[in-house]
């Protein structure tokens, strides 16, 4: 099960396990900074009809892998209407590779979890 998360940071690891980022000795970091994450997402976030005018609140979490890459996308918190396949299929469109987390030196794969909230117009 490659989404247990190992905590621990002493001796070797599992080279597919999943790290938290407060684990690591460097934290995932995205190319251009947060804002410009977060800009990706809201420039191709597309709300449904039904959310026009609302704030869209949603909590999500996905895997950095030690490519950079992002896996296994989650919606936490669904606000429903479809919002939670809309969020999933923005973040696997990202083609930007994050710097991946370290720990000991060595990338490691790395659990993020976000809030996303975008002003749908």
């Amino acid at each position: 099960n490659t989404s247990n998360t190992n905590t621990s940071t002493a001796g070797t690891f599992n080279s597919n396990a999943v790290f938290r980022a407060a684990s690591l000795d460097k934290r995932p970091d995205f190319p251009g900074g947060m804002d410009k994450f977060y800009t990706f997402i809201i420039n191709n976030f597309k709300a449904s009809s039904e959310n026009k005018n609302d704030l869209i609140k949603m909590s999500v979490s996905f895997i950095i892998e030690k490519d950079g890459s992002i896996s296994e996308v989650k919606v936490l918190k669904n606000p429903g209407y479809g919002l939670d396949k809309e969020a999933i299929r923005v973040l696997n469109k990202l083609q930007t590779k994050w710097h991946p987390g370290t720990l000991q030196g060595q990338p490691v794969r790395t659990l993020i979890t976000m809030p996303i909230v975008i002003k749908s117009q």
